[in-house]
């Protein structure tokens, strides 16, 4: 019996004659490699099929008036997401008085599937009393290949009512989890350069800019000619289509300190697979997983403008 699963855009759902709808879908160009064949054998065939949105769409309480967020988050080192009490309530609250009255919106924001589920599954999302499931446990059973039927029968509810709870403790930590995202970016962001550049065989060069230190600034700048903020700007050059090119060409080099294969993973990555349903499947961490992508994505990209340098250096 033929079986495929892809990622797909739903474009179209045409009413034709005698009440049947016609859904189309929009696959993206190695969406269906390696499984046209089965595809073809399903057509005119009854076939079972379950979608998922791969957005999340959540609304925001904001003020009216100024038009921000009426809640908003801080995280702390360790990743915990925790509200922040604006200062003003926080004084009507220690004094007993009356919370003043501000006139509200909702606006619908959206946010990827995948990276709320992470922030679910790290461990770090919140529960809630009138939501009493181990949400982190069912969605992850869900990306190892569990069906909802299955661990409904097992809470002894339906699996239209699982998807619906999922749905909106999806939708009630969503802006925790985009929060959360935004402060497992900036850790990523501020990895010591240094670090970076040896992993390469660099040599960044930090003590010789430090003997510059009493120079002014612009003076440091303008006669820096291997310092690391040079590496770092060519390396934000690089395209980024031309960079996954570079990594599944086989060429890029091999980090000590990465201990994924990322010429393998890019490949299921662009069939379709999402890096949780990767991670699960090699018994790893996606937030461990989509860390270390982001670290040798950077060390490829240094090294690949290091490389670009170096030619045109030849050249002349």
């Amino acid at each position: 019996m033929p079986y495929i699963d892809f990622k797909s855009v739903v474009k179209k759902v045409n009413l034709k004659p005698g009440g049947k709808k016609e859904i189309v879908l929009e696959v993206s160009d190695n969406g269906l490699d390696g499984k046209l064949d089965s595809l073809s054998e399903m057509i005119d065939c009854k076939v079972d099929v379950s979608m998922e949105s791969l957005i999340v769409n959540y609304n925001v309480t904001i003020n009216a008036k100024t038009n921000e967020p009426l809640k908003t988050y801080k995280v702390d080192d360790k990743g915990v997401v925790s509200e922040i009490k604006p200062q003003g309530e926080q004084i009507e609250a220690d004094l007993g008085l009356p919370q003043e009255k501000v006139p509200t919106k909702e606006q619908t924001e959206q946010a990827e599937l995948e990276v709320i589920d992470e922030f679910i599954t790290s461990g770090m999302s919140p529960s809630y009393d009138d939501l009493p499931y181990d949400f982190q446990s069912i969605i992850k059973r869900k990306y190892e290949g569990e069906t909802y039927m299955k661990m409904a029968s097992e809470l002894g509810i339906s699996s239209g009512k699982i998807v619906e709870l999922v749905d909106e403790y999806r939708k009630r930590v969503a802006p925790l989890a985009m929060k959360w995202n935004e402060w497992r970016q900036g850790k990523d962001k501020a990895e010591p350069q240094n670090g970076k550049a040896e992993a390469i065989g660099d040599n960044p060069q930090p003590e010789a800019k430090k003997e510059n230190d009493g120079d002014s600034e612009q003076g440091n700048d303008s006669q820096s000619t291997g310092g690391s903020d040079d590496s770092d700007g060519a390396a934000a050059s690089v395209d980024k289509e031309a960079l996954e090119q570079f990594i599944l060409s086989g060429q890029a080099p091999i980090f000590a300190d990465i201990p994924f294969d990322f010429p393998s993973l890019l490949k299921r990555k662009l069939a379709g697979e999402t890096w949780m349903q990767i991670a699960n499947s090699i018994g790893e961490s996606s937030t461990k997983m989509q860390s270390a992508w982001s670290k040798y994505k950077k060390l490829v990209a240094e090294h690949m403008a290091k490389s670009n340098n170096d030619g045109e250096q030849g050249a002349a």
